[in-house]
Parts: C-alpha cells; sequence; structure tokens
C-alpha cells in the first residue's frame, strides 16, 4: 500500500476555489465522502477511510456545507463500490492492472486501492487536471492527460492495451449533452481497450429534468444541468447500442450498502422504481479481441 503523503501547497495556508458549471462539482463528493463520517448517521464500518481526502477538503477555503447542504451517503456508496470492483479486477489479473478515470475531480482512489502495482490514468479538463496537481500528492504510477472525455479520438491511442484496463467514469455521464457523446465514448473505450470493464452511475429522467429547470441544492447552490438520464427500464436497449460493450450487473444506489439508505433500499424492492426511479450504478465490460 502506497503511503499517504499530506495535501501542501507552497504555503501552507487554506487555498481558496474560484469554480463554477460542472468543473465546480468536484467539490460535491469530496465533501459528501469526508463530511459524512463526521455525522454518525450510517454504521462507521461502512463509512470510506481516507485520511488524504479529509486533509485536502480541510485544505480548502470555501463554503461546502453552505453549497452542499447536509452530508449524503450516495457519493460514499459509488466510491466504496468502485473500490471493490478495482480490486477485484486486480485480483482476477496475474499481471499488473491500468485503472483509467475519467473526470476523476478530486478523487482520492488511487491511494485507497493501490495495490504498489498498477498504473493510474487521471483523465479531465485542464481545470480539474491543475486542482489535482496544487492540491494532491505526486504519485509514480500515476499519469495524466487533460482533455474532454467525451472527445476519446483525442486521447485514446494514448491509454495503451499492454494491461488489462478498467474505466472509472463515476459522476460523469449524466453531465453529456444527451446519450450521443455517451455511446460514442463507450464504443471508443471497447474499441481501444477490449477486455476491460467499465464502472459508471446514472441518475432517472426524473432528476435530470429537475436540473435542466435549474435544481437548487441549497439556496446557495444551483445544479448544473444533467441532461443525460437511463435507469433499469432502458439499460437493455441502451446497451444493445454500443458495440462490443455489455452489462456486467447493476445496482440501485442502495443495493451495495443497504444501511446506508435504509429507505431507498426498501423503496427499490417495488418493481416500478426500481426499474423507473432509482438511480443506477453499473459495471460493464468490453468484448475481448478475438
Amino acid at each position: 500500500m502506497t503511503p499517504l503523503p499530506s495535501a501542501n501547497d507552497d504555503t501552507g495556508h487554506r487555498i481558496s476555489i474560484s469554480l463554477d458549471g460542472v468543473p465546480e462539482t468536484m467539490l460535491w463528493p469530496l465533501w459528501h465522502r469526508v463530511g459524512l463520517a463526521g455525522t454518525g448517521r450510517v454504521p462507521q464500518e461502512e463509512l470510506l477511510d481516507d485520511p488524504l481526502a479529509a486533509g485536502v477538503l480541510a485544505r480548502i477555503d470555501y463554503d461546502f456545507a453552505g453549497h452542499f447542504g447536509r452530508p449524503h451517503p450516495a457519493h460514499t456508496i459509488r466510491a466504496k463500490l468502485g473500490d471493490r470492483l478495482i480490486r477485484d479486477f486486480a485480483a482476477i489479473h496475474d499481471r499488473p492492472i491500468r485503472v483509467l478515470s475519467l473526470g476523476e475531480g478530486l478523487e482520492t482512489q488511487l491511494w485507497r486501492v493501490d495495490d504498489g502495482r498498477m498504473e493510474w490514468i487521471t483523465l479531465d479538463l485542464p481545470e480539474g487536471i491543475a486542482l489535482r496537481q496544487r492540491l494532491l500528492p505526486a504519485h509514480p504510477r500515476n499519469r495524466m492527460i487533460a482533455a474532454s472525455a467525451f472527445s476519446p479520438e483525442d486521447w485514446i491511442s494514448d491509454i495503451g492495451t499492454d494491461r488489462p484496463c478498467f474505466v472509472s467514469a463515476a459522476g460523469l455521464l449524466m453531465y453529456a449533452p444527451d446519450s450521443s457523446p455517451v455511446t460514442r465514448l463507450l464504443a471508443a473505450l471497447a474499441t481501444g481497450l477490449p477486455g476491460g470493464r467499465v464502472y459508471f452511475d446514472t441518475i432517472p429522467g426524473w432528476y435530470s429534468r429537475k436540473t435542466l429547470r435549474g435544481l437548487k441544492v441549497t439556496p446557495g447552490y444551483t445544479a448544473p444541468p444533467m441532461p443525460f438520464a437511463l435507469t433499469l427500464a432502458g439499460l437493455d436497449d441502451f446497451a444493445a447500442g454500443v458495440a462490443g460493450f455489455r452489462v456486467e450487473r447493476s445496482w440501485t444506489y442502495a443495493d451495495p450498502f443497504p444501511r446506508m439508505m435504509p429507505v431507498l433500499a426498501m423503496a427499490s424492492r417495488i418493481g416500478f422504481v426500481r426499474r423507473h426511479i432509482a438511480p443506477l450504478l453499473i459495471l460493464g465490460g468490453f468484448t475481448p479481441t478475438l
């Protein structure tokens, strides 16, 4: 396991951040993952052990609670399941893996799951890369690419096929303007990274429509539009339209750790809620080269 260095800037003081739109959302999951630990609202053993993230949050001069409100378990659930899936993917291969993390923001997953051998590629918009470099410590096996995840033609050939690749697109696809960029991205990953896997989440149409009308998370923060929506009812048809892609497994947000979201866990037992209302966590696979 890689030691956890501290995140520092040159002054040692708290860092002021000025972001808006989609780039500002990189602060959202950081707040919920770290802030939830102090609420006592979920079982202690189901929280994330992530001291590096806590240190990063403490270094940022930003009104997290005023913008994002009371910490919610959803981002912790998404991160914990992603950790487990990456570890599982590494365990089934007899050689080091590569992780491609799309739109990674200030996620500290590398330090939570690193087995001492994996290569990690962070792909994010330039402002995301710049903020990671400022707030997170350098890692000898972390390569960074400043690009849009929805323009895979600009970067897919740089990823490499010499290692099995796990792609994380957690918290990304809902910001696509419609389904076409998502389909193109997954098809490009399937062609460029055969035999790999991909993990992503989706929101339901009712929530997407709220963001398009200007969803007030708190009086101080309006979520950016999230146009792309997908629920279990449409998942099979969506997957059938992406060459080389298949769904390995899907969950509602409550399924992996039901004690963290007990109300959704109970509601998800209702077929209509599960198929049409609940947001999804999805593990997909890419057809291997014959």
